[in-house]
């Protein structure tokens, strides 16, 4: 049994424009076959086998389009069954034509080689060309066959220049084993094209590899140093609002002193949120601690987390959680993710609305939302809010969506906001069923 031909990124990426010129010229070949038996039905009216012999060759090969193209939709590319589709219908438009103008005498019977350095190319194994420089050879013995047996495989009158004696046996022979010996030389060049193609992809890919490497390690070593930072200055600023409170106590309240005091004090508290979000944006980097969780609980819990601040908002939060199968996860962590949504909704709304959390089922797993009624994105940095200091909000620090974007890519899922339909925004967190890589610390 053949094993299907390993197709690399890089070669489906250096094949795309084959993949583009192949179909227009696959489309002008059936083209021309169709004309041609138009030329012939008019021209050689006394043999109908040579049309019916285009148009079926044409008709197939067109066939086959039709059902590539309603079989394949949606997923655009190479693969190794749509690479035989289309050989097969040019396979099939090229011995029509040959059949229908002369057989082993044909002025078309060359089209037979780049057939086998394009699938060589294509295909990239030995295994695979062999039965396609096997089936040109069969081709060409049937032809030889037939040609001896009398059958009347000779070239049309009207492409003749002038009359000629029909060729003897060694004559068709030797035509038929220049042919294959040309097409097994042709498909040979066109492994080792293809060779080097892989070996140049492998190369680019294992260098490719060792960069992400090294970039991951520099950012997990960034990531620590700023958690360790981050805890450090803690200890400190938690002194210095210790003794800002104190001092607070001992000035005359409504003095300029206590105004003065009241800024500090404020410009503290914000410092000490940086400082916290410094340290979620470095947690992504640990491992997650893994376990089998309900999506429902999930969002569950959170919202019970905020049903007072949005009841004293004006705010209705509602769950809208579908039967959906358990997730391996960090649960900490989806919990950060989801809080982190609810309260950029929460602010983004400013006022009186409803907002939703949502689970249900998807192609990938499972997919959380947090959907609200407020006002929609913002215009201006919408295509930026994920990178870490851009905020719309005076008194945030724009890491929220920073920490949330990081988990998600851990659990090997992605986050995105839209617009929702009717109004509002919606945060929407697709997750696998289980990370690509479980890890306990």
């Amino acid at each position: 049994m053949l094993e299907p031909p390993t197709l690399t990124a890089r070669s489906l990426g250096a094949l795309t424009a084959f993949e583009a010129f192949f179909s227009r010229a696959r489309v002008g070949v059936i083209g021309i076959a169709f004309g041609l038996a138009a030329v012939f039905g008019l021209l050689e009216p006394a043999s109908p086998w040579r049309l019916w012999t285009l148009a079926g060759a044409a008709g197939f090969a067109l066939g086959i389009m039709v059902f590539e193209a309603l079989s394949e939709r949606g997923r655009p590319g190479l693969t190794p069954g749509r690479i035989g589709l289309r050989v097969a219908s040019v396979f099939a438009i090229h011995t029509g034509i040959i059949v229908a103008t002369g057989g082993l005498e044909s002025p078309a019977l060359p089209l037979y080689i780049p057939v086998a350095v394009v699938l060589a190319i294509a295909l990239g194994r030995r295994r695979w060309l062999l039965p396609i420089i096997g089936l040109i050879a069969l081709v060409l013995l049937g032809l030889l066959a037939l040609r001896l047996t009398g059958a009347p495989l000779t070239v049309p009158a009207f492409l003749r220049s002038s009359p000629a004696p029909p060729p003897d046996a060694l004559h068709l022979v030797t035509i038929a084993a220049v042919i294959l010996l040309i097409a097994t030389v042709g498909g040979g060049i066109g492994l080792l094209l293809r060779g080097h193609l892989d070996r140049a992809a492998r190369a680019e890919a294992e260098a490719r590899a060792e960069v992400l490497a090294a970039l991951r390690t520099q950012n997990r070593e960034l990531g620590e140093l700023s958690g360790r930072l981050a805890h450090e200055l803690k200890n400190p600023l938690a002194a210095i609002t210790g003794l800002s409170a104190l001092v607070a106590r001992k000035l005359e309240p409504g003095s300029r002193e206590a105004e003065q005091m009241g800024v500090m004090m404020g410009e503290v508290k914000r410092l000490g949120g940086i400082l916290d979000a410094f340290l979620n944006l470095s947690r992504p980097t640990e491992g997650l601690s893994m376990a089998t969780v309900p999506p429902a609980t999930l969002v569950a819990d959170v919202a019970r987390l905020y049903e007072a601040t949005a009841a004293s908002r004006g705010v209705t939060l509602q769950v809208e959680a579908e039967p959906c199968p358990p997730l391996r996860c960090d649960a900490r962590k989806l919990r950060q993710v989801l809080v982190n949504l609810v309260e950029n909704a929460l602010n983004a709304m400013g006022g009186p609305g409803r907002l939703v959390l949502g689970a249900a089922p998807s192609a990938e797993g499972v997919r959380l939302t947090v959907r609200d009624d407020g006002p929609g994105l913002p215009q201006g940095p919408r295509a930026r809010l994920f990178e870490a200091g851009v905020t719309t909000r005076p008194e945030g620090n724009g890491l929220g969506l920073t920490v949330a974007r990081a988990i998600a890519h851990q659990h090997g899922g992605r986050l995105t906001l839209d617009d929702a339909p009717g109004g509002g925004a919606i945060a929407t967190l697709d997750l696998p069923l289980s990370p690509p890589t479980e890890e306990t610390p």
